[in-house]
């Protein structure tokens, strides 16, 4: 990650305590007050800390007001050229550091400084390996919020609830230790940092904390209608992380239900215009429909798995035909057993059959075919 800064990350054994990053963009009315407030809320709870103002080569000044406060206070400044993004901010910022803990804060003036400290000792306590400034819990709150905002800011919430524990999904005050997120794999999208680290950190113990947010001091709100459809496609890639092995496994179906449409095409295509025996359709339709399900599987389903070359295409063709004989194998033992396949209960049979060959293709295909590689 290349950073451009003026002032040289701390040695690793400097002793810190923590590290708050301070993402900006135009917040030049803001930040020399945020900055100092900081600085003097960790020291009078006498924790050694430094702010990281992680700042997108701000028009405005932002970047060359942050430089000259860290002449005469602990503030190190990131000018970002040709990169732009919160969370990425806070993720530069978060590898510049060499603390125990990092903390995120917004620049504006909206959360409080005063629970900083709290948030902090939390962690260094012991009590938490991630605390978080909450709205939503006992003490919580937010000052002067339209209705409007309120149900936004909710309804954002709900949607993440299945995803983590976190009553304020949409916080963006934290504290974390320092381990927590080295090897996390972090990719956020848009401003939810808190969020990405909350999901993807699933054995860390988190605290929340009760906070009033209050609206910007001064400047402009960055809140816009490209924010919320980021916070939405962060929300399907966290759910994507989140339920990893469903998502693959809805992906694997529907790329087989995309194969038998092109499997009957085929069979119907050479039926109609060449009067081939439908057994040697069928053996056309198979194969072309196994080829198309192999390249759509490795390019979307198992991308991640990074599979090159073809050298894995025999074994699923292999894996497809294990399948295939699955399902044959189940369709026989049902209709010796039972009379299901009396009416149209010959569906339900096959369907049956579909189903025990689709788990049979996607546990060969996850296991074997497209393994994860060490």
């Amino acid at each position: 990650m290349s950073m451009d800064t003026k002032n040289p990350a701390p040695a690793a054994d400097d002793g810190l305590d923590v590290s708050v990053v301070v993402p900006t963009y135009n917040e030049a009315e803001n930040i020399a007050a945020i900055a100092g407030s900081i600085c003097t809320a960790l020291q009078e709870a006498k924790i050694r800390g430094e702010v990281i103002v992680v700042d997108d080569d701000s028009p405005d000044g932002t970047g060359r007001i942050a430089e000259e406060l860290g002449r005469r206070l602990p503030v190190r400044c990131i000018v970002r050229k040709g990169r732009r993004g919160l969370s990425s901010a806070v993720l530069e910022g978060f590898a510049a550091s060499r603390a125990r803990v990092c903390a995120v804060m917004d620049a504006d003036g909206s959360h409080p400084v005063e629970t900083l400290p709290e948030l902090v000792r939390a962690v260094l306590d012991g009590k938490a390996d991630i605390a978080v400034g909450s709205r939503y819990v006992a003490g919580g709150g937010c000052e002067k919020w339209p209705f409007l905002r309120r149900v936004i800011s909710r309804g954002a919430g709900l949607l993440a609830r299945p995803l983590t524990s976190l009553k304020d999904t949409t916080s963006g005050f934290m504290a974390v230790r320092r381990e927590i997120l080295d090897g996390l794999p972090l990719d956020p999208v848009g401003w939810k940092i808190v969020l990405e680290v909350a999901v993807k950190a699933r054995a860390a113990r988190i605290l929340e904390l009760p906070i009033v947010f209050r609206d910007r001091v001064a400047g402009k709100s960055k809140l816009s209608a490209r924010a919320q459809l980021e916070y939405l496609r962060h929300l399907w890639r966290l759910y994507g992380f989140r339920f990893a092995g469903i998502f693959r496994f809805a992906r694997f179906c529907l790329v087989g239900l995309a194969g038998m449409v092109l499997d009957m095409a085929i069979v119907a295509l050479l039926k109609e215009t060449l009067g081939l025996d439908t057994r040697l359709c069928a053996i056309f339709g198979f194969s072309l429909a196994v080829t198309s399900n192999y390249l759509l599987n490795r390019a979307w389903t198992f991308r991640d798995r990074n599979v090159r070359g073809i050298a894995s295409y025999p074994a699923f063709v292999l894996t497809s035909l294990a399948g295939l004989g699955v399902r044959l194998g189940i369709m026989h033992l049902i209709i010796v057993a039972t009379s299901l396949d009396q009416g149209r209960g010959y569906l339900l049979v096959n369907f049956i059959g579909i189903l025990a060959g689709t788990l049979v293709n996607f546990a060969g295909s996850n296991l074997v075919v497209f393994r994860a590689r060490r």
